[in-house]
């Protein structure tokens, strides 16, 4: 459940280019008071260094402070003297983590994010944009649901990324934090290259710039894993396996009663990579998942044993290289496969599913100030679902009536993009898009154009303003042609966002700044119908503002995020425009991180949202077949309670004889909020209670991580 933090991630790396990204030697790099200079390959190194402001100089060229993230490669591109600030081309939301103001996450602040589990989903959670009034780890992004958020490793697509997928999503991801050398969250305007996603894209790598030898081991109650680091000659071998099975911690605090099964899970994940000559190299990603339970549940109002067992395995190959000076291409081939039979009295599902995708993308350096990137990708899906769930998935009588699965279909998707970026002035900067998809299934095609302007408005204070328009499949069980529609139109969404990011110092301290306005606008969004069972009428609209600050000063960092959203959608049973479960208007995490002294480290987060919308059973009707049938109010016109949640943790870090120590314990729900997951009733829905969430109650968890 918990990791610790990688000692190895105490020390700054990276390196410095010069024009035309040749290796700069010579180079000063400085870190409050380390210093040292790159080698003949421009690479350098500061160890014993937990990150902050650097300062990069050589004779002749402009010195630049950059926010290094220790653990972390930084890759600094000095210009020579008199060329000035240049605004730096992006998309959208899809800032440089370079000065820190961008939603991208690095794996020391997954580790140090109190409550996190060091998880990546549940840190990425932390940041504006996302709604945090759950403990499951799927994403919702600014009104959107989980399955509007693009997932990709390695290049490849990850349909399946959480343990204990079920009806509420999972807790945990499935990729070991561990592994992970760089996260990015684009929660808005992202760019022509990812298509099939309406609301964010979550982009995970796991390749390493060099290869490093490191082994890791870490124990604590509910999970055990290691992982390991092996240079193959050129080339490297990283291995990561872990193994969750928290019955003591459940029997500690009360849960074990409801577990006839223990919630046990364990992955494995294998990365490796070759350099084949010159520029080029090649990869190998391998992610095997396999999770079981049987817990005694509530929902709605029936109380019974849910049973879950899953396992699925993704694969991918990609390799990477150059051609001459100025193109950069990149091939990419996976496929996963994914099992799960879940049950729940008379309702369960058993579905099998196949997976493949394909990408084949280049970049050209086609002059000074601009660059054109393109591709193609590719994607087939099998699936094969059989069982049952109810129409309405607030009554799960077993009387009531259901929806049947029981055969096999197709789905798959084929697209290409093109985008250009350029520097049309020193302080103007453009990047304009456009992709073209063509749907297997609802046969149709999609053309797509996404712009985003930049203006850097001084030194590190850069303003963008962006707008584009996406598309995206519906879910395959809608689509799906004996219990669906085929028929339906593809989801479709219009973004429009203006943000500020700015960097600055104040004292000792560093600040970071990002504001964010954004509206979208959504269509064919789909509506339960009773004779078509599914009817693309349904529209939506989420306009919000975003606010992140960063602070970091020596001995303390600190950040704050909070997100303003204003949702409405006419979607599933909701016959007009209105809350869905996605309408949470305020989300709120700060986190403060103290060095007490070198090597002990106390860390505290809170975590606000406003309830989730719930809709309310007013009374119950006796159904011929046995049991009751809910008399509900108005969709998602009630709401649970405000969700708030406090984390406090302690890390203590130690060498000695070239074995690195973490010992760290962490108290989770410090304050000993009792939240609600959802709602429930007694049989006759005369009686309403709260399902309490996971970690309801306070918990304390301890471990240690050893390395070498």
């Amino acid at each position: 459940m918990l990791s610790a933090l990688l000692l190895a991630a105490l020390e700054i790396r990276g390196a410095v280019l010069g024009p035309g990204g040749t290796p700069l030697a010579g180079a000063t790099v400085q870190a409050g008071a380390a210093r040292t200079t790159t080698d003949a390959k421009g690479a350098f190194l500061l160890p014993g260094t937990t990150g902050g402001r650097v300062r990069i100089s050589a004779p002749g060229f402009s010195a630049q402070e950059r926010e290094a993230v220790a653990g972390e490669a930084l890759l600094v591109l000095l210009e020579p003297e008199g060329r000035g600030a240049v605004v730096e081309v992006t998309e959208g939301s899809g800032y440089s983590s370079q000065d820190g103001t961008s939603s991208t996450l690095s794996r020391l602040e997954v580790y140090t994010t109190p409550g996190a589990a060091a998880d990546t989903f549940q840190a990425v959670k932390g940041l504006p944009g996302v709604s945090n009034a759950s403990e499951g780890a799927e994403l919702f992004v600014r009104g959107g649901k989980p399955d509007e958020v693009g997932i990709y490793l390695n290049g490849g697509r990850l349909a399946r990324p959480f343990h204990h997928p079920n009806t509420q999503g999972g807790i945990f991801a499935a990729v070991d934090t561990a592994l992970v050398t760089k996260v990015d969250f684009i929660p808005g305007g992202f760019s022509a290259r990812y298509g099939d996603a309406l609301s964010a894209v979550l982009d995970i790598s796991t390749e390493v710039a060099e290869p490093v030898r490191s082994t890791q081991v870490m124990l604590l109650i509910p999970s055990q894993g290691a992982s390991l680091d092996r240079p193959l000659g050129p080339g490297l071998l990283r291995a990561s396996v872990r193994r969750s099975d928290p019955v003591l911690l459940d029997k500690w605090y009360g849960l074990a009663p409801t577990f006839e099964e223990s919630p046990l899970s364990t992955d494995a994940q294998l990365n490796w990579q070759m350099p084949l000559g010159g520029a080029a190299r090649l990869s190998a990603t391998l992610l095997g998942i396999r999770d079981h339970l049987a817990t005694t549940v509530t929902l709605a109002n029936l109380q019974d044993t849910y049973r879950n067992r899953n396992d699925s395995l993704v694969g991918s190959l990609q390799a990477t290289g150059t051609t001459g000076e100025s193109f950069v291409w990149q091939l990419v081939a996976g496929h996963s496969r994914f099992h799960q039979d879940w049950s729940f009295n008379r309702w369960g599902i058993r579905t099998r599913e196949a997976t493949t995708f394909l990408r084949a993308e280049g970049t050209w350096m086609a002059g000074p100030g601009h660059t054109l990137e393109g591709g193609l990708d590719r994607d087939h899906t099998q699936r094969d679902p059989k069982g049952a769930v109810p129409f309405d998935l607030a009554n799960w009588n077993p009387a009531a009536a259901g929806r049947t699965f029981a055969y096999a279909f197709d789905a798959g998707r084929t697209g290409a993009y093109l985008t250009w970026r350029a520097v049309l002035a020193p302080r103007v900067g453009l990047s304009l898009g456009g992709r073209v998809d063509r749907y297997g299934l609802p046969r149709e095609s999609t053309g797509d154009l996404r712009a985003t302007l930049s203006f850097l408005l001084r030194e590190c204070s850069t303003l963008r303003l962006a707008a584009g328009t996406f598309h995206q499949a519906p879910p395959l069980d809608q689509l799906d042609p004996h219990s669906g529609n085929p028929d339906l139109r593809l989801l479709g969404a219009t973004h429009w966002l203006a943000a500020w990011d700015s960097t600055f110092k104040a004292g000792a301290a560093t600040w970071n700044l990002r504001v964010e306005a954004y509206r979208k606008d959504y269509r064919h969004l789909v509506v339960e119908d009773p004779i078509l069972r599914y009817v693309s009428t349904g529209r939506g609209e989420a306009r919000g503002l975003d606010l992140l600050v960063k602070r970091s000063a020596p001995g303390w960092r600190a950040w704050l995020g909070y997100g303003w959203l204003d949702t409405r959608r006419r979607e599933g049973r909701q016959a007009a425009l209105g809350p869905v479960p996605t309408s949470v208007p305020h989300n709120l995490t700060a986190v403060s991180i103290h060095t007490l002294r070198p090597g002990l480290e106390l860390a505290a987060s809170f975590r606000y949202a406003t309830g989730a919308p719930a809709t309310a059973v007013l009374g119950a009707t006796p159904n011929p077949g046995g049991g009751w049938d809910p008399v509900e109010g108005p969709r998602f016109g009630d709401r649970l309670p405000a969700y708030a949640r406090g984390d406090l943790r302690l890390t203590r870090i130690r060498s000695f004889r070239g074995v690195r120590t973490v010992l760290f314990a962490e108290v989770m729900n410090v304050l000993n909020r009792h939240n609600a997951a959802r709602y429930t009733y007694t049989p006759d829905f005369a009686t309403r209670g709260v399902e309490e969430s996971y970690f309801s109650r306070r918990i304390l968890v301890a471990g240690v991580n050893l390395a070498w």
